[in-house]
């Protein structure tokens, strides 16, 4: 069977420099810090000892979270240079996990492989409606237990179901977007607020998800 790219969006900048610089420039962000803490606060919450997947993988940044909670870590980007980063700015910690390139919408991974499934700053800003539908159907098969996503909330109206050729950004509900995760067989049991985006009418928010 052909393998098939997604259509070329945002995404298809990180490599070369801007995946040598991506941790430098995002750590300088205000968010990258509540982010790395919402993180760790959910993870918490989770049983020790599970095995996690985190796409797109990137420079690794909730790697140390990961090993010490024991978990068994796997990471997938669509970008070898991302990954090229992750090793240099791990180091030792990146020999503890086991990563590989790849697309989201077509995880080399097998049924029910993995407990926990992470995936940040992706689903909303990176790739198109029709292939974060395609992502989430890949993310619910390859995910027994629980997945953290990081999505977009529109806290007024009006609230938009975003066009298959766009990106999502923040227009769906709380509702709408529970009512999306639901469809892939993920209900929400915990968000924290990461980001608040648009003058505060919409927010970004960590998502913890249980598979059901």
């Amino acid at each position: 069977m052909a393998k098939t790219r997604m259509q070329k969006v945002k995404g298809d900048r990180y490599y070369g420099k801007m995946a040598a610089d991506y941790e430098a420039v995002r750590t300088k962000q205000p968010w990258w810090t509540i982010e790395q803490d919402e993180m760790k606060n959910l993870l918490a919450g989770l049983p020790r000892d599970l095995s996690v997947v985190d796409i797109p993988f990137g420079t690794g940044r909730f790697v140390p979270y990961y090993l010490e909670r024991g978990y068994d870590v796997f990471g997938l980007d669509a970008s070898k240079d991302m990954i090229g980063s992750a090793q240099e700015l791990l180091g030792v910690e990146f020999d503890k996990c086991t990563t590989t390139t790849g697309l989201s919408h077509e995880l080399p991974y097998e049924d029910g492989q993995f407990d926990l499934l992470v995936s940040t700053r992706f689903l909303r800003d990176i790739i198109l409606y029709r292939d974060v539908k395609k992502t989430l159907a890949e993310f619910a098969r390859v995910t027994r237990k629980f997945a953290i996503l990081q999505l977009g909330v529109k806290l007024t109206e009006p609230y938009v179901i975003p066009p298959d050729d766009e990106r999502m950004g923040s227009r769906m509900s709380v509702d709408q977007t529970r009512d999306m995760l639901s469809e892939y067989g993920f209900k929400e049991i915990d968000a924290r607020k990461v980001k608040d985006v648009a003058d505060k009418t919409s927010e970004i928010r960590h998502i913890l998800c249980e598979r059901v």
